[in-house]
């Protein structure tokens, strides 16, 4: 799936919560389960990745996608700025 494909509409259900996501949530987006994730939902995964709260297999793996891809855009505006 493209970049452009992903565009959150009023008709997006959290992949965690199960409920629609409602306009101006920053949702994220999980390449693995192909899936949008409210700002709720990113707290149950955090919590669930995180903690020692009962952990699911699906929140190791997308609070691992994301992890990588946060160092990753992280690691390549360090770049950016010190590299002009």
């Amino acid at each position: 799936m493209n970049e452009e494909d992903r565009i959150l509409d009023e008709t997006d259900v959290c992949f965690v919560t199960g409920r629609i996501i409602e306009k101006g949530d920053r949702a994220r987006w999980t390449d693995e389960f192909d899936a949008w994730i409210s700002e709720n939902g990113q707290a149950i995964v955090e919590r669930e990745a995180t903690t020692d709260y009962p952990h699911s297999s699906e929140a190791l793996i997308i609070y691992s996608e994301w992890y990588a891809k946060d160092e990753a855009n992280s690691a390549n505006e360090e770049y950016r700025i010190w590299h002009k």
